[in-house]
């Protein structure tokens, strides 16, 4: 039991994926949980209860489940809650991990991603799979443009000059996403802009950073982030609003937006420190 299950960072195709686009996530094993002794967790007992429901003991032992959390195992760690970093995706990620049967072990692929959508509907409603999946398997994974995740390999020191800010407030993803796919769906002047400055930015972001072209990645990021401030100003935190496009670094949307975190890249950490404060860099 002692794994640990990392959150995950969506770098690119936030909203973009969903709309035919590219995304690529990437487990973040600073933050993470790991199975504690402890005393009884009544919600992952909740949750054991609706993996009953939704599960056959052919893929999962939820008998087993059960019988660990009432011997007062738990899972703890410092993912926190409504910052799109994963937290449910990991906590569904240990329970598979330590709980599938062979058969549930045997899931590859596509198969794997809706096993693992299908217990994280509980927290959410609905569920791509995908955040369990990078946890599960720590590994950066590529999404979207039509295509099953990617198992996918990025260059040596590709991190360098990201960060994330910490915006210090949660957010509900639910709502944002609610907010743009019905502007998107019934602006088409906003969906048409969208996939021009936005999907297509991004996808091209994606590509230059698994090919190491830091030149191309970096006006990329500045695209997406100019029409995010220009279109979705009220997806970044007032606070921040005047400062995503700074000298020195671009900053933009980690996953739905609203609050949370968001992502950045630097090419002069000093102007990060000076305008941002303190941030963590990956």
């Amino acid at each position: 039991m002692g794994r640990n299950y990392p959150a995950k960072i969506l770098l690119f195709g936030e909203h973009t994926v969903l709309r035919g686009g590219q995304g690529l996530a990437i487990p973040y094993p600073a933050r993470s949980i790991r199975w504690v002794k402890d005393k009884p967790d009544e919600r992952l007992l909740q949750f054991s209860d609706y993996l009953k429901v939704v599960f056959s003991r052919h893929l999962l032992d939820t008998g087993g489940l059960e019988d660990r959390l009432l011997d007062d195992w738990r899972l703890a760690g410092d993912i926190p809650t409504g910052y799109g970093l994963g937290s449910s995706g990991a906590v569904c990620a240990a329970i598979w991990d330590q709980f599938a049967t062979p058969a549930g072990k045997a899931l590859t692929g596509d198969a794997l991603r809706q096993a693992l959508a299908r217990m994280e509907q509980h927290f959410h409603g609905q569920s791509s799979g995908t955040d369990p999946l990078i946890s599960l398997l720590n590994t950066p994974v590529l999404l979207g443009g039509g295509q099953p995740p990617q198992i996918s390999t990025l260059p040596a020191n590709w991190n360098e000059g990201f960060f994330l800010l910490d915006t210090g407030q949660e957010r509900q993803a639910a709502t944002l996403i609610r907010q743009f796919t019905t502007r998107y769906d019934e602006d088409a002047d906003f969906a048409r802009s969208t996939a021009s400055q936005w999907l297509g930015p991004a996808n091209t972001a994606i590509q230059a950073l698994m090919a190491g072209n830091r030149t191309k990645l970096a006006t990329a990021m500045r695209q997406v982030a100019t029409f995010q401030q220009q279109e979705l100003p009220d997806f970044i935190p007032a606070s921040l609003r005047s400062k995503c496009l700074g000298d020195g670094y671009t900053l933009k949307l980690c996953g739905a937006g609203g609050g949370g975190m968001m992502l950045g890249l630097a090419s002069d950490k000093a102007e990060v420190a000076r305008q941002l404060g303190p941030v963590d860099w990956l």
